[in-house]
């Protein structure tokens, strides 16, 4: 199993040399035997280890775990932060004590990995895992997206055992002679996961096909790569519509405006994509509304002009004439924003994140674009100009996006001879605390490539670089 794992970390580089690694450790086999392998791995990759527990008060032995992974951690020499938290007193209404319990991990998980200086927060998530979760979210009635199941990587948090399975998980753990422990709550069927693993997945194994987990798998990752593809293609749709003729380029402060036949011209399954966007920018977060949310806001390509959708998020989605408006609502719920709403959204920019088109033209939010392509290497002594970034492809780990700046974010700025958090290279450089916002960041699968004029240091061109890549931000 060593080896499956070096494989499927090294394929899909989801950890570099030399990197710090926060190992989210339950004390269950999926995560005990997670950090074992990561610890047989890191000499050979210079991998620094930090483990995480969370403690979530809803059983009566969960501080029997806690103290059972902090003795695992101390034996074999893992430092170790531990976060309790009671999740019952922290559920937001309509809110269920599962969904609860992962909002208050996962961003425990980024406060502890920042904390750590970990650009990495690895999970015990497997194949297994995998097929349930394709399986739950087909029953809901989810799309392309949704049946592809989890990523390996997305952002910060890495799945290095989806290529392994629970049986090859338990195995390694007996092999190894792992102590683990066992959360009883696994067992219970009034949870969707729990009924689906126990009798759905045995009776379609034993019925229909003996090889449900690898059929399951395999179509995540080709809706993975379906849906990859239709956001890139609604994201281009996106930004042509909104600035179409009559409707004309918007500034992030401005409300989004969509021409309703163009819209209603594009395919079903960008139209609702396109919509997504347009509610996203309009609220200024990247939380993606609901199918029935995006419905309802295509209802109204059929509606009388003054016809008005109301969102969470206090988005208010309105029929005028031949267009579609996205806009905020005041926090009072009247249509339009307040006198003093409305300087705290001049100040916040919309959060994005945009697939990078190597090579390509990739047109962000701001009224700009951002041309890549790739040029010899330069003659040495020369620089690129102040919007220009020079990187060597081949030190790249793609795909790459451009979004906004997140807290958190930290590079290797070239020639500064450390990691730094952005928000210091921005106090440093004096930015406005509105202008970060609009800074746009350029990523690859490892992290922060390029901001504000600076490359991060792994990506630099050197005079044994093949192949370059250049980006410029100029002005649409």
């Amino acid at each position: 199993m060593l080896g499956v794992v070096r494989d499927s970390v090294a394929r899909h580089r989801l950890i570099g040399p030399g990197e710090r690694v926060l190992v989210a450790v339950s004390g269950g086999p999926d995560s005990v035997a997670l950090l074992h392998l990561l610890l047989r791995l890191s000499d050979e990759w210079d991998l620094a280890l930090h483990a995480f527990h969370m403690d979530h008060g809803l059983r009566a032995d969960s501080a029997a775990d806690a103290a059972f992974v902090a003795r695992l951690t101390g034996r074999w020499g893992v430092r170790l932060t531990t976060v309790s938290s009671d999740v019952r007193a922290r559920r937001r209404p309509g809110e269920s004590l599962q969904q609860a319990a992962r909002r208050v991990r996962y961003a425990a998980m980024r406060r502890a990995a920042e904390e750590a200086g970990a650009a990495r927060i690895a999970l015990g998530h497997h194949a297994d895992d995998q097929a349930e979760t394709v399986l739950m979210r087909f029953l809901r009635g989810s799309g392309a997206k949704g049946l592809g199941g989890m990523r390996r990587r997305r952002g910060p948090f890495i799945r290095p055992l989806l290529d392994v399975s629970r049986a090859e998980i338990e195995a390694y753990c007996a092999a190894f002679r792992l102590e683990v422990r066992r959360d009883p709550s696994n067992l219970a069927v009034a949870y969707l996961r729990n009924k689906v693993r126990l009798e759905l997945m045995p009776l379609l194994r034993a019925e229909y096909n003996p090889n449900i987990r690898l059929a399951l798998n395999r179509t995540a990752a080709l809706l993975q790569d379906d849906d990859d593809l239709l956001v890139l293609l609604a994201y281009r749709a996106f930004q042509r519509l909104r600035r179409a003729p009559g409707v004309g380029p918007k500034s992030p402060d401005d409300a989004v405006v969509l021409p309703v036949g163009p819209l209603a011209r594009q395919p079903r399954s960008l139209r609702r994509r396109i919509v997504r966007h347009a509610v996203r920018y309009a609220a200024r977060t990247w939380a993606a509304p609901s199918f029935d949310h995006v419905q309802a806001v295509l209802a109204l390509l059929d509606e009388d002009s003054g016809t008005a959708v109301d969102l969470p998020g206090r988005v208010r989605v309105r029929r005028r004439g031949d267009a579609l408006v996205f806009k905020l609502r005041s926090p009072g719920g009247a249509g339009g924003a307040g006198r003093a709403d409305a300087g705290a959204e001049r100040d916040a920019a919309p959060a994005y994140e945009i697939p990078l088109a190597v090579p390509g033209r990739t047109v962000i939010p701001g009224n700009k674009v951002i041309h890549a392509a790739f040029i010899d290497a330069p003659p040495a002594g020369t620089r690129p100009g102040p919007q220009e970034a020079w990187m060597d492809w081949e030190k790249l780990s793609p795909p790459l996006t451009v979004r906004t700046w997140r807290p958190g974010d930290r590079m290797r700025p070239l020639g500064l001879g450390g990691t730094k958090k952005l928000q210091d290279l921005f106090v440093d450089e004096k930015i406005p605390a509105p202008a970060r916002r609009r800074l746009p960041v350029v990523a690859d699968a490892d992290g922060v490539v390029w901001v504000s004029g600076r490359v991060d240091e792994r990506a630099a061109v050197t005079p044994s670089s093949r192949r370059v890549l250049r980006l410029r931000i100029a002005s649409l």
